[in-house]
């Protein structure tokens, strides 16, 4: 091969070119000094790379917003249009169901009577009483309203309503208690004589103290950077303990059938994996991840598995018996380390109730906090609560028993059967309209529109709204969520529900056959919310305003004989008496007091 003819040729002159021109430039420094700026460069982008791996706020597109905001007048004056709107529309959607308005704003000099304290909380509770009832509350309540339990609650509560888990010596049948519970979890999901728990709060509690007990593990391994390899669809309590506790949550895609994709958590995992999580099921799309291949890759590489069944860990142990097929998910599965489940959703006990099982005592010791050196005497907590109320946790221990295997079998059969019902109902007689986002395993049902029907699937769960029907809106993709609940099994709510919504399709496709009709804008879903907002892309603004608007209470429009009941005193102390004599009683407009701090 002749060679200077070649490409090889070619390569060769260029790298002896780039050399000498490197030697000329470089020959005033000296050998040390190379090396000393060759480290010094590496160490730099080393960091760099740090910053933007870790670092989740610092990124391109904020730095841009920040910077169009800060140096163009028309960006900030749009920026602040968007943002009033939101906030109003925010506000409408907090206020929805509250017909009143009125708030107590300070605390009254005289108690109130028991029998207008009753009758105030009664109002309150009926602003949700009808969507409840009417079983259109999709997955924010699970209760179970038999009469029989419920009067099985109200005898129990008020024995420990003043009881503290943190006292043990003074409220030993809390303790007893508590600790029955987590030996009931660990023996429903075959935990052995080794395993170990605790009761929490909430499922964001228990994730919250996993990725701590985790964290703590690998820092006594040497890993000062750990990381979590989740799912897209996993629950938003991974995000959550990812930015409390300083832990690099590592986000992977999903399949084409929505599930945790094995392929990419084997790329993902590398010496700083300090666990790897899966959903069973999946709180966003209600798929279950292949824990049997992902456990056997956890296995290989020596790295944990943790299995969040916040929403099936109460219907899973139940499925064969209902004639289903047994799903395979908890200690019985070799790589699994740890699992959480939460028994305020299908388990049917108060709201704020979790429970977290592990494999080993050894991980329990890395989730509590401990002081040996603190003044007021060794400090123990195995949660992040330590004063708790032993009512929740006697509550707890009521339903559990009360129910029952049998009785979990029994509501599991109801549940299974509804959304298999309604999942086949979608697949037939929606077929080109509607599509589910993989196959359901146990109770959620998420659902979008297809591309041939064109149909936005927010403008649908917007329809279904005004409908009275409160479901979940996803974003990514756009779709909409069904949990089916016990009010779900009753009255005939499924073919209500698939009624509704044929009359929405059919009104939208109406709609988008009007050309007078004004076209459907983008929108954003907010968790917690049944209709969407308006996409102004400023979403990053919505946390602050969302936490404005949750804990406002807006002065009332027209005053009458009860604002001026609630507000009590510190009213009359702040207008003088001849002001308060020329108020009309009878829808007179509020002017509200100048306050040194703005409600």
């Amino acid at each position: 091969m002749d060679i200077d003819g070649s490409p090889y040729r070619v390569v060769v002159h260029t790298v002896d070119k780039w050399r000498i021109y490197f030697n000329h430039n470089f020959d005033h420094l000296e050998p040390w000094q190379i090396v000393l700026y060759t480290i010094s460069w590496t160490l730099f982008i080393q960091w760099m790379r740090k910053i933007f791996k870790y670092e989740e706020g610092f990124t391109f597109n904020k730095a841009v917003n920040d910077l169009l905001l800060n140096i163009l007048p028309f960006v900030r004056k749009k920026y602040d249009e968007n943002k009033d709107t939101l906030l109003k529309k925010l506000d409408e959607k907090m206020l929805k169901f509250d017909q009143r308005k009125e708030f107590y704003k300070f605390l009254p000099d005289r108690g109130l009577m028991p029998s207008d304290i009753i009758g105030e909380a009664a109002d309150y509770r009926a602003m949700s009483d009808l969507l409840f009832e009417r079983g259109r509350m999709s997955g924010s309540n699970f209760a179970d309203t038999e009469d029989n339990l419920m009067n099985l609650l109200k005898e129990v509560f008020p024995l420990y309503c003043f009881s503290n888990s943190a006292y043990p010596d003074i409220f030993p049948a809390i303790r007893k208690m508590e600790a029955e519970i987590v030996r009931m979890m660990c023996s429903l999901y075959h935990g052995g004589p080794k395993s170990c728990g605790t009761f929490t709060t909430s499922d964001s509690e228990s994730i919250l103290l996993v990725c701590n007990a985790y964290r703590n593990r690998a820092f006594k391994a040497g890993i000062r950077k750990p990381e979590i390899i989740v799912a897209e669809n996993a629950g938003i309590g991974f995000w959550e303990a990812g930015k409390t506790l300083g832990i690099r949550i590592v986000k992977l895609p999903l399949t084409r059938v929505y599930e945790a994709d094995i392929g990419a958590i084997k790329r993902a995992i590398n010496r700083e994996t300090c666990l790897i999580v899966v959903s069973t099921p999946s709180p966003v799309t209600g798929t279950m991840d292949p824990i049997e291949e992902i456990s056997q890759l956890a296995v290989h590489y020596g790295v944990p598995l943790h299995v969040d069944a916040s929403w099936g860990g109460f219907l899973l142990p139940f499925m064969e018996q209902c004639d289903f097929p047994a799903l395979p998910f908890d200690f019985r599965v070799s790589g699994v380390s740890s699992l959480t489940v939460d028994l305020d959703k299908y388990a049917y006990c108060p709201n704020g109730s979790s429970v977290i099982v592990y494999r080993d005592p050894e991980l329990l010791e890395f989730q509590c906090s401990s002081e040996t050196d603190w003044p007021g005497g060794v400090y123990v907590s195995p949660t992040l609560t330590d004063n708790r109320s032993g009512s929740l946790i006697a509550l707890t221990w009521s339903t559990l028993l009360y129910h029952g295997r049998h009785g979990y079998v029994e509501k599991t059969q109801l549940i299974l059967d509804a959304t298999q019902f309604l999942a086949q109902c979608i697949k037939k007689e929606f077929d080109g309209v509607l599509q589910l986002l993989g196959e359901p395993s146990t109770s959620i049902i998420a659902f979008t529109t297809t591309s041939h029907s064109k149909i936005p699937a927010h403008w649908l769960g917007d329809e279904l709204n005004e409908l009275g029907w409160n479901l979940t809106l996803l974003q990514y993709p756009e779709a909409l969520r069904v949990c089916i609940t016990l009010n779900q099994t009753k009255d005939n709510v499924i073919q209500e529900f698939i009624e509704d919504i044929k009359k929405c399709v059919k009104k939208i496709q109406d709609a988008m056959a009007d050309p007078d009709t004004k076209a459907w804008e983008a929108t954003t879903p907010l968790f917690g919310f049944s209709s969407p907002l308006p996409d102004y892309n400023i979403s990053f603004l919505l946390p602050k305003l969302v936490l404005s608007t949750y804990y406002s209470t807006p002065a009332a429009q027209v005053r009458s004989m009860r604002t001026l009941s609630i507000e009590g005193r510190k009213l009359s102390q702040m207008i003088s008496a001849s002001r308060l004599a020329s108020f009309s009683f009878h829808n007179a407009p509020l002017k509200p007091p100048k306050e040194s701090n703005q409600e």
